[in-house]
Order: structure tokens, then sequence, then C-alpha cells
């Protein structure tokens, strides 16, 4: 779903306040955006363990915030993907943890189990997203994987709408290079 009815907005409106009287109320949220914001930092981080931890991170301080948090008409999953991103750049500058090399990784790499599993997963797609640039990683699991609109989109990254098409143009034309030049490899 990209666009939200003015129904969906005033439900989530709705939602929002019920939480700042009763913190329970909040499951109804998190139980909404959980799946997208745990996506959206799988696809960054690119380990479960991490993207797990922020995704986490990201709905404690959203609940923390609630009192302070204005409605403005715009989808409340925008606002979470603004604290998941700031959070995610905070570690790039200072990484909470060391990563070890996984001993069982090296075996049954040709295990054809293992490998239909990754051809399941996109896993080409998923590292050619990862190879792009910051800015249009972000934009690009933001549109598809978050389903926002790109004048959303624009208020996450700080960005003017037209600058987040251009993004997302050069995003694609990138991963449509580097997918047909996965291809044409033997």
């Amino acid at each position: 779903m990209t666009e939200r009815s003015a129904a969906e907005l005033q439900d989530e409106a709705r939602l929002i306040e019920a939480s700042k009287r009763d913190r329970k109320a909040f499951a109804a949220l998190y139980d909404r955006y959980f799946d997208q914001i745990y996506s959206y930092c799988y696809y960054h981080s690119g380990r479960r363990e991490e993207a797990e931890d922020l995704a986490s991170e990201t709905f404690q301080r959203a609940l923390e915030g609630l009192d302070n948090f204005e409605w403005r008409g715009i989808p409340y999953s925008a606002w979470l993907y603004k604290v998941a991103a700031n959070l995610m750049s905070k570690r790039r500058r200072r990484p909470p943890w060391i990563e070890l090399p996984d001993p069982i990784a090296g075996s049954g790499e040709n295990d054809p189990e293992r490998l239909w599993l990754r051809r399941e997963q996109g896993d080409e797609l998923h590292r050619a997203v990862r190879k792009l640039p910051l800015d249009q990683r972000e934009a690009v699991l933001l549109k598809f994987e978050g389903r926002l609109k790109n004048k959303e989109i624009g208020l996450i990254m700080g960005r003017s709408e037209g600058a987040v098409k251009l993004l997302l143009f050069r995003a694609v034309h990138g991963l449509r290079r580097r997918l047909s030049e996965q291809e044409k490899r033997p």
C-alpha cells in the first residue's frame, strides 16, 4: 500500500493519541510497523542481530518520545524510519561490536539447499542494493520496502521531492546495470 487514505491517517492519529494516554495501546503501532522497520534495518546492516537491535531500539525511542510526537498528517512510519536512520548513522560512526568471522560460513557452500535458499531470498539483489551509495540505498529502501511516497522520503532524508526522484532514478538505473552485468557473467 503506497498511498494512505484520509481514513487510514485518521485511524493512525487516533492510535497515537491512545498510545499517549495508555502505553499499552502502543502495541498496535508496534505490530503495524515492526516488520517494515526491521526489514529496513536489515537491508542497511545485512546482519539479522544488528537489525533486531536497531529495530528494537527504534521502537524503544519511539515509545519514550511519544509524548513529544506531534501529528502532522504524515504517516507515523515516516517518523519511525527517521529514528531508525539516525540510529544507523550513529552506529556507522561508532559500531557497537566487532564482527567475528562465522566458522560455519565456509562449510557447505555447494549445499543445494543453501544455494536454493540464497536464490529464493534474492541475494543478488540484496548485494546490489548494499553496493549503492548510502543516500541512494536509503531512498530505494524507503520507497520499495517502506512503501513511502517521494514527499515522505524527502522529509525523512531532508531533501526535496525532486532530489528524491533523481536519487531513485540513479539507484534503479545502477541496479539494472549491475544485475545485467551479473547475468552476462558465466
